[in-house]
């Protein structure tokens, strides 16, 4: 309880105070400086589309044992193909997501270090199923295989 009349306080003080430093002293350099998006800072390619990490846990024996994280995009140098990626972007990711918790489910094992080209040849195959054509190619940036803490 001693604790809670210490914290409350603080958070609550954190809360308001960020806002005020926020609108601060930015200046004009500070407006004319937009963050980058998440295609410029991975490309400059027009052809990358940056898809969103996608991650899925990894179960065996009835437990979570870890979560597979993946940051990836996709080259799609045909103009086409690219528009019809754009379109089906929702189609995509709900297939690149089946691909990436196919292979936590099915082909990872615990205590092994992911296999990126395993990765890659089931999202590839998930990208030229949902395109209807190949062309665009899966590109990882990132595979990261975070391990459960034990209790």
């Amino acid at each position: 309880m001693r604790l809670a009349r210490v914290i409350l306080p603080l958070a609550l003080f954190a809360a308001l105070a960020s806002p005020a430093s926020a609108s601060g002293s930015g200046g004009a350099a500070a407006q004319e400086q937009a963050p980058a998006s998440r295609q410029e800072r991975l490309t400059s390619a027009e052809s990358f589309l940056p898809m969103p990490t996608l991650s899925s846990s990894v179960l065996q024996r009835y437990s979570t044992l870890g979560m597979i994280v993946v940051d990836m995009g996709i080259d799609v140098p045909d103009e086409a193909l690219r528009t019809r990626a754009q379109l089906n972007a929702p189609r995509l990711r709900d297939a690149l997501r089946s691909a990436v918790a196919t292979y936590a489910s099915v082909y990872y094992r615990d205590r092994t270090a992911p296999d990126p080209t395993q990765i890659t040849r089931l999202m590839q195959q998930a990208v030229d199923r949902t395109l209807g054509a190949s062309g665009a190619q899966v590109l990882l940036v990132n595979i990261i295989y975070q391990r459960r803490q034990p209790n």
